[in-house]
């Protein structure tokens, strides 16, 4: 907007030790706010994503979904190792993983939508209708390449990429949890283990490596950041760290 061009360079004329990308991200955060809103509360958000991932009885099972470790996402990655189907598998859980997106859209997602050049991947209409852009790593990329140009010919680029439904993604998301015993261990736990696992590991993993609420919440797609917050389970290993560092206890020179 125009007016918020002019608020921004006079910031910048009267702050010239402020830095330019965190008035941006200031003022883009600030424009966010005035988008209008598919949900009134978070609570709701949140209430809609399990529907979407549980099914419309989510409230009533009262089940919290499983907060995967890192180690048990490794285990997840590697879960297929053999047969005509394991680089799709792979890709599949990678994707949910790298990038922290709903299984639906997963399902929607078409080559067309992957930028190699500055590896991030477009989102069209995620919840709400709104359209988003994703990160990824460079391994992931690097599968999704190799996997567009199997065969004897490229796929189109209006295909979609797992060239499968929600139903067998979910499935293949069963099967590497049978595979490495993750999803019984869960199961034993009161917990559900699905697809929507991997998108609180993502969340959870990138806020414990230092990334902002804020960053994350644009990657996930949320409207409120509280619901972000719900996302973010700090793990006993990040308590176990933080304790060690702080506890007073801990310092050498108490005995």
């Amino acid at each position: 907007m125009p007016k918020n061009k002019y608020v921004k360079k006079k910031i910048r004329e009267n702050m010239p030790k402020e830095p330019k990308d965190d008035i941006d991200t200031y003022f883009s955060l600030r424009e966010s706010e005035t988008e209008e809103r598919i949900y009134k509360s978070p609570r709701e958000e949140i209430a809609a994503e399990l529907r979407d991932e549980l099914g419309p009885k989510a409230e009533e099972k009262h089940k919290l979904p499983a907060i995967l470790t890192r180690e048990e996402c490794k285990k997840l990655l590697n879960a297929f190792k053999k047969g005509k189907k394991a680089p799709r598998n792979r890709l599949i859980i990678r994707l949910l993983y790298a990038t922290g997106i709903r299984i639906e859209e997963l399902a929607n997602l078409k080559f067309c939508d992957i930028f190699y050049d500055n590896q991030t991947i477009f989102i069209r209409e995620g919840k709400g209708k709104k359209d988003r852009y994703v990160c990824a790593d460079l391994k992931t990329f690097e599968l999704l390449k190799k996997w567009q140009e199997a065969g004897q010919e490229d796929k189109p680029l209006e295909d979609s990429v797992p060239g499968i439904k929600i139903r067998q993604i979910r499935r293949i998301v069963e099967k590497a949890g049978d595979i490495t015993g993750i999803s019984q261990k869960y199961d034993a736990m009161n917990r559900i283990y699905s697809a929507h696992s991997f998108r609180h590991a993502f969340a959870t993993h990138l806020f414990e490596n230092g990334m902002s609420l804020f960053a994350i919440k644009k990657l996930l797609g949320h409207e409120f950041l509280e619901t972000t917050e719900i996302y973010i389970n700090c793990t006993i290993e990040q308590a176990r760290k933080e304790y060690k560092e702080t506890n007073p206890l801990s310092e050498r020179d108490i005995e």
